[in-house]
């Protein structure tokens, strides 16, 4: 069995085939997913999926550094209040994607100012605390600024969380482990030999399985949107990289999920 610990569904991409793609997943032996949001509107979808499809999609309910709803004139403040909220579903297993990035917005987002991101960031990190629930952590172009919010606030947190699409290098596994997160690897494993080289001195026990689907499609599909069942594929190359077999790695990332989501 295999975990999917982050995938899009709540995007657009999947509206017409929903239902075909989680099934997809289910033959291709991933069980479950968690469907992580990047705003107050895809949480709520989040929500809703998971309602769908109990046992399978589980929600993760957040607030993305950058604003991926640029239409949205709603105050930080409101949106926090929003999605606490929220964060009671049975169904919300994390909080996230949230985090820091400092890196120019994509075509379709926008910019928000650091201190309005450290304030998001500082707010979500206390619904997680809340509600004993992990955070799935976005971090880019902001490493050392997003560990040091993560080192002042990890009390109270009893699970930690993951820094999704793990991207710091060797330098950085150090301070993740630090503060007692795992490591979310995508999609890129499979074609960049950077990233293979820094999966190689991750703990096994500190890896999570990620797709980021619709987005970091694997090899051999690179170029097509990505999917939940192409998270077998992720599982292969960590298992070749490790010098585990497939049944080890699957095994050793679901435990890895179950144990920090709950599942």
């Amino acid at each position: 069995m295999l975990v999917d610990t982050h995938a899009h569904l709540n995007f657009r991409d999947y509206e017409k085939d929903l239902e075909r793609v989680i099934a997809k997943a289910g033959k291709a032996g991933v069980a479950k997913i968690i469907c992580v949001s990047s705003n107050i509107a895809d949480s709520e979808k989040a929500v809703a999926i998971a309602r769908e499809y109990p046992g399978t999609v589980f929600a993760a309910v957040g607030i993305h550094p950058q604003k991926t709803d640029p239409e949205n004139a709603d105050t930080p403040e409101n949106q926090i209040g929003l999605l606490e909220k929220l964060a009671g579903n049975k169904s919300v297993v994390a909080i996230g994607e949230c985090g820091l990035d400092f890196s120019p917005a994509p075509p379709g987002e926008t910019d928000r100012p650091r201190q309005e991101q450290e304030s998001l960031f500082r707010g979500q990190i206390e619904i997680a605390r809340k509600y004993s629930l992990p955070l799935i952590i976005h971090t880019r172009k902001a490493f050392a600024e997003t560990m040091k919010i993560l080192g002042q606030n990890i009390t109270g947190l009893p699970n930690g969380g993951v820094v999704h699409c793990y991207s710091a290098g060797k330098k950085g596994i150090a301070a993740v482990l630090n503060v007692g997160l795992y490591f979310g690897l995508d999609g890129n494993l499979t074609y960049d030999p950077g990233l293979q080289s820094v999966a190689k001195l991750i703990p096994a026990e500190k890896l999570l399985l990620e797709t980021d689907s619709p987005f970091l499609t694997p090899e051999p599909y690179r170029g097509s949107r990505n999917e939940p069942a192409n998270v077998k594929i992720t599982a292969d190359k960590l298992a070749e990289i490790k010098n585990q077999s497939f049944t080890e790695i699957s095994k050793i990332t679901t435990n890895n999920a179950a144990a920090l989501f709950g599942l």
